[in-house]
């Protein structure tokens, strides 16, 4: 049996049994369709039109006025501004439209110059960006305007600009058949840089990940139920089509559905009821590097809470009485009420919001005293994600993502600002008085983020004078500190593809102390709770010795007895063990009878 099947196994062993579970018919409550939904392109209605026009603007790299294309009223001019989505429906679409016109920015102010728009059509400065979104999806859509939504206002800008752009419909298409000729294109995606065509490519084709919410039912429920429902669960994700399932090799929690199936699993009773969480794969693996390096009961801090459900993740995998779990980076009021509703419909009593940064916390506060774990997810480049605009709608990750993201690739100074950034949060979480580890996960290929930032801050730590004695280094993030010793690659690489998005995942813990030995462990945790009680043998007297907390009253009563046993007169110890007949034999020192053939005779020296 391999490594995966073996950490298969475990995992889903531990997993099943982590708490009590909930009867499987409530999972038989709830039934899937048998025949998945059609694809469908959704009609925008007129608010996302305006939404995405803001979206897109704020995104736009800034660049000098005289050299300018399009002048825009805000171009670049700082983060996303909130807008208040009705939906998460609106809120997909709206960053879907945003995200598609960045990437054909170039080409869409090239047909808006060369077919004359502006001259013909003045527009004002504040419409600029709601000419160049309509235009896009104009493109895309072979100039068919979209009909209305009902039910929908209708705004007055997006329908003057959408007749403006049909009257000019003629020299538009022009425009864009003279520069799909000139770089010989069948189609608008070959257009495209050849990196963001393959990541488009890989994100429709990419399947769906959902992890278990074993607070509510156990994974061997749900499968059960899956099989109930007509599912069939395959070996390999290359068989993924249909009603079809496949069981994730490292992460014991995770199915993974077909991806035709995105649709359908986003409205599922299953994920509106918190049975099943949709989470990109990356986030489950820094979970459960979380879980297998917590080797003692204590609490875990993440630096970045996002949508909560990484956090909800990893709590999951922690006694709900017992241990926290700190979530950092709750921007504002609005966005700990969202978060703490999606951590109560999943059951999870135990993670806390902070509304400070991880950089701002005092490492020193008397909250984070057992804070043995801290997960840290940086701000990376994303160069490893292929779905973006489903990554930010499940991870809740700043929209100044995709602005990178639709870009061929990213300027060498971005790269090592992000990696300074990087360093710094691990070197914040090195001042954490209980840290045994980190856990460190980023979606970037690139080795400034990833391995390099990694051996600073391992230079830093152990350059610490409380880590003189005991360092910290690498170990694989799905290995026990045993097996890893034997792993000569301690990272988790995973390359982006049709399959999943790429990662990077190393944990840092610190070396087993040297100078500690197996009994002293099991000493040192009974007597701080983790284990009820240990009965060893005392190497002295040979007599059975119980540690714990639980016997500590029993112990003291015992010890002031005169004796252990009847016989035992009082007072009559030796360094606090019995002076029986057996000890005092023991202690006294018996001569040694040499027999008369092996005694040695010492002569005299000679005379000089």
């Amino acid at each position: 049996m391999d490594f995966t099947s073996r950490k298969l196994q475990r995992e889903f062993n531990v997993t099943d049994n982590i708490l009590h579970r909930h009867s499987p018919t409530e999972l038989r409550a709830h039934s899937m369709p048998s025949v998945f939904p059609e694809k469908h392109t959704a009609d925008y209605c007129h608010q996302v039109f305006m939404y995405a026009s803001q979206v897109f603007e704020s995104l736009l790299p800034k660049v000098d006025r005289d050299k300018e294309v399009i002048r825009y009223a805000r171009r670049g001019d700082g983060d996303v501004p909130r807008i208040p989505f009705r939906d998460e429906e609106t809120k997909r679409e709206t960053y879907d439209l945003a995200f598609t016109t960045l990437k054909y920015q170039e080409l869409i102010e090239t047909v808006l110059v060369e077919s004359g728009f502006f001259i013909q059509h003045p527009v004002s400065d504040e419409d600029q960006s709601l000419v160049t979104v309509l235009l896009c999806d104009l493109m895309n859509r072979n100039f068919h305007v979209r009909p209305p939504v009902p039910n929908t206002a209708v705004i007055p800008i997006v329908v003057e600009v959408q007749d403006l752009l049909m009257k000019a419909k003629t020299k538009l298409n022009g425009a864009l058949a003279r520069n799909r000729i000139k770089h010989q294109a069948l189609s608008l995606e070959v257009l495209l840089p050849e990196t963001v065509r393959e990541k488009d490519k890989c994100s429709s084709t990419m399947p769906i990940h959902v992890w278990v919410n074993i607070l509510k039912q156990s994974v061997r429920s749900v499968i059960s139920y899956l099989h109930e429902q007509k599912y069939e669960q395959v070996r390999d994700m290359g068989k993924l089509e249909g009603k079809t399932f496949y069981l994730d090799p490292l992460c014991a929690d995770v199915l993974v559905f077909p991806a035709t199936t995105k649709e359908m699993w986003r409205g599922n009773p299953l994920v509106e009821e918190g049975y099943l969480v949709i989470q990109d794969r990356t986030c489950s693996l820094a979970c459960h590097g979380v879980r297998t390096i917590l080797e003692s009961e204590g609490d875990v801090l993440h630096t970045n809470v996002g949508t909560g459900r990484t956090a909800a993740h990893g709590a999951t995998f922690l006694d709900q009485e017992k241990s926290n779990l700190f979530a950092c980076g709750a921007t504002s009021p609005q966005h700990v009420q969202e978060v703490e509703s999606f951590l109560g419909k999943l059951g999870v009593k135990n993670v806390r919001l902070l509304q400070d940064d991880f950089l701002g916390l005092d490492p020193a506060d008397p909250k984070f005293k057992n804070v043995r774990v801290i997960l840290v997810t940086p701000r990376c480049s994303r160069s490893g994600v292929n779905n973006a605009v489903d990554f930010l709608m499940n991870e809740g990750e700043d929209a100044t993502s995709l602005r990178d993201l639709s870009r061929e690739a990213l300027q060498t100074e971005r790269v090592h600002e992000l990696a300074g950034q990087h360093c710094r949060l691990l070197e914040q979480a090195f001042k954490f008085p209980k840290l045994e580890a980190i856990v460190y996960l980023t979606r970037s290929i690139y080795e400034e983020e990833n391995e390099e930032v990694v051996i600073k801050a391992l230079e830093f730590a152990n350059s610490q004078p409380e880590n003189k004695r005991i360092k910290f280094k690498p170990y694989h993030p799905m290995m026990t500190k045993r097996e890893s010793d034997s792993q000569p690659d301690k990272f988790l690489r995973v390359t982006p593809s049709d399959r999943a998005n790429g990662c990077f995942l190393a944990v840092l813990a610190k070396e087993p102390d040297p100078g500690e030995k197996p009994q002293d462990v099991i000493t040192r945790a009974a007597a701080i709770g983790i284990l009820d009680e240990v009965t060893t043998v005392d190497p002295i007297t040979g007599e059975l010795v119980v540690h714990g907390k639980t016997r500590k009253k029993e112990h003291a009563k015992r010890s002031s007895h005169k004796g252990i046993f009847p016989h035992h007169k009082a007072n009559s110890k030796h360094n606090g063990i019995p002076l029986t007949n057996l000890v005092k034999m023991r202690m006294t020192e018996k001569k040694m009878v040499v027999p008369p053939h092996a005694q040695v005779v010492v002569h005299p020296k000679p005379f000089k």
